[in-house]
């Protein structure tokens, strides 16, 4: 054996163990689900499926929703949580101890249980909460104003509450995603901000707007962002690599809506652009706003959720109603004479009724069987990157009515 090939030999375990060494510990800290364990799911929840919630990356507040006769006093709970990280339980003198997946924890008197999740180096951690309430039967016809938001922990955007409206008591948008693209952007420069006194009586309201995403939109090549607001989940984790599957629509709903009325005031930008940014010739931007009810489980007890792919086309939609349009997907002009049909840059009330294709089961409905979408955007082509930068959509004083 020669000089090089014995150096070789030699060489070569050091820097396999090199290597070995240099790996890092993992720096994650976050609880990726929560599961509640139950004998009978179906006495405390609506669905089999609500007793495991997956995390998204985003939230800290994780809270289950159960029938209002459920005991919620010793569930046994698991949380699963990102690889080598350790999950404590937080008291109220702020002392931690280890937390054992399985344990019974007490939910009851509406209790938050409080976890510290520390990363496998001990250097990040991060704080959550986890809740358990009895489900109040709403009245069935919704109110939404806007009036009800602040920024967000970074203060980088706006957050819009509604807890006599959704579930989770919060409006959704693409404000989260804004941020990674243009991350210098001031709070009223985002897509979605209110408007203080903007509103047709006087109060504040909410603007949509159509924004460019900046240098970062262009290598992602989502080059515009559309001012948006609906209820359910938005992944921001996932949406530079699926933007449609990360903005999951609707929250279960237990009446059939109707109708909604929803002031509404719109400009439109300047140039309609396709997804790769050029100009298309004839068309004029216009807005979007709409209802859906669906069926949020398939035949075989499977959890149904409608995303940017399908919020408008699912074979599970069963009412539907939306502001019309007067463009064609394509470009092509279908009412060339009233191209924003009617919404203009002066305040007006707009009614928007819900048609059905299919009959409501009475007894799915009141068991949560049903989901509902309430949305608007400031570009109807939004969802897949068209429009025209500037389109601005202004919403005030929503109602929806149901039967």
């Amino acid at each position: 054996m020669n000089k090089t090939s014995i150096l070789a030999l030699v060489v070569v375990p050091i820097l396999l163990g090199s290597c070995i060494k240099a790996e890092q510990e993992n720096t994650e800290c976050d609880i990726e689900t929560v599961s509640l364990h139950l004998d009978t799911p179906s006495d405390f929840f609506y669905h089999d499926y609500d007793t495991i919630q997956t995390v998204i990356s985003t939230d800290t507040d994780i809270v289950f929703t159960v029938r209002s006769y459920a005991s919620v006093q010793r569930i046994p709970t698991t949380l699963r949580i990102t690889a080598g990280a350790t999950v404590y339980v937080v008291a109220e003198d702020e002392t931690i101890t280890p937390f054992l997946n399985g344990s019974l924890v007490d939910y009851s008197n509406d209790k938050v249980q409080r976890f510290l999740v520390v990363s496998e180096n001990k250097v990040w951690s991060r704080r959550y909460s986890v809740s358990v309430v009895r489900d109040v039967p709403s009245e069935g016809n919704l109110s939404m104003n806007f009036e009800n938001y602040y920024l967000d922990p970074s203060g980088k955007y706006y957050i819009w509450e509604a807890p006599e409206v959704f579930t989770d008591g919060t409006w959704k948008n693409g404000n989260p995603g804004f941020k990674i693209s243009k991350s210098s952007a001031k709070p009223l420069d985002y897509p979605s901000t209110p408007v203080v006194g903007g509103g047709p009586d006087g109060s504040d309201c909410l603007k949509l707007e159509t924004c460019d995403t900046g240098p970062f939109g262009r290598i992602a090549k989502m080059l515009i962002a559309s001012g948006s607001m609906f209820n359910g989940v938005f992944d921001v984790s996932n949406a530079l690599k699926d933007a449609l599957k990360a903005t999951q629509f609707g929250t279960p709903f237990t009446h059939k809506p109707v109708l909604m009325r929803v002031w509404l005031r719109y400009e439109p930008g300047a140039s309609f652009q396709d997804r790769e940014g050029n100009k298309v010739e004839g068309v004029i931007d216009e807005p979007d706003a709409y209802v859906v009810l669906y069926r949020n489980e398939d035949a075989e007890g499977n959890k149904v959720q409608l995303d940017g792919n399908d919020v408008l086309s699912s074979p599970y939609i069963v009412g539907l109603g939306r502001l019309p349009h007067h463009y064609n997907d394509d470009g092509s002009d279908k009412l060339s004479n009233n191209p924003i049909h009617g919404v203009t840059n002066e305040w007006q009330e707009v009614t928007i009724p819900v048609e059905y294709r299919a009959e409501l089961d009475a007894d799915e409905l009141a068991d949560k069987g049903y989901s509902l979408i309430i949305g608007f955007a400031s570009s109807w082509g939004g969802a897949y990157f068209k429009g025209a930068i500037g389109s601005k959509l202004l919403v005030d004083n929503a109602q929806l009515f149901c039967e």
